[in-house]
């Protein structure tokens, strides 16, 4: 671990919020996706089981990155702050993901059947998972962040938004910063954009409108969902 930071100015974490933002989002309108596909469309169901397994998978690897790169820092850093929140976040991430193991379990078979007893389990399951995340993203921007922009350096704070980058396939990059772009602030964008790798930070802007563009349309029928 390393030593705490020496005081400065907070950083700036907005770009968390720019991420739960697209988060919010999708998984608010998981459920009705699911729920709109005809039973036996398997070529709408796999349409929307890939873009259910994008965001479930986004979701997951953005809560590991906070979990080894955030969580250890505050706690050795902010001991007796972070000490209220911690069986809160916990209890939610327990929750949350327990929720996305279920819908990881069904969603290959319903990709292939388009069956309408998993398709009805499956939107169940995303609408009995949004209300905790979105519980959860709440309470992690008002309790959380302050803590962590004051309490890790700026350095520190990229290395968790690089991890998220890094898991990513090339092929996806676009398409994520689409999702930001979309209803996140554009100067936190800008942001991110800059402090991506050279090829990132100079080509994907250029596509990811486009790529936003198109996946909405796919998935939910208008390039403003």
């Amino acid at each position: 671990m390393t030593t705490a930071p020496a005081a400065t100015d907070p950083i700036d974490t907005r770009d968390m919020v720019c991420v739960h933002v697209f988060l919010r989002r999708e998984f608010r309108l998981a459920a009705s996706v699911v729920r709109e596909v005809s039973a036996g469309d398997r070529h709408r169901s796999r349409v929307v089981a890939d873009h259910l397994e994008f965001i479930t998978r986004f979701l997951h690897n953005h809560h590991t990155a906070e979990d080894e790169l955030l969580w250890p820092r505050l706690r050795e850093r902010v001991p007796d702050e972070i000490a209220p929140i911690v069986h809160l976040m916990e209890t939610q991430h327990e929750a949350v993901d327990s929720l996305l193991q279920q819908i990881n379990d069904l969603l290959p078979g319903w990709r292939e059947s388009a069956a309408t007893k998993d398709r009805d389990r499956l939107a169940a399951l995303f609408d009995a998972l949004y209300p905790g995340l979105a519980e959860h993203l709440d309470a992690e921007e008002q309790r959380l962040l302050p803590l962590a922009a004051r309490s890790v350096s700026l350095k520190e704070w990229h290395e968790l938004g690089k991890a998220g980058v890094a898991v990513l396939p090339r092929s996806e990059m676009p398409l994520v910063l689409g999702m930001f772009q979309y209803e996140g602030d554009p100067v936190v964008v800008a942001q991110i954009a800059r402090e991506a790798p050279p090829l990132i930070r100079f080509i994907v802007p250029l596509l990811a409108r486009r790529a936003f563009r198109k996946h909405a349309l796919s998935v939910h029928g208008t390039s403003t969902p």
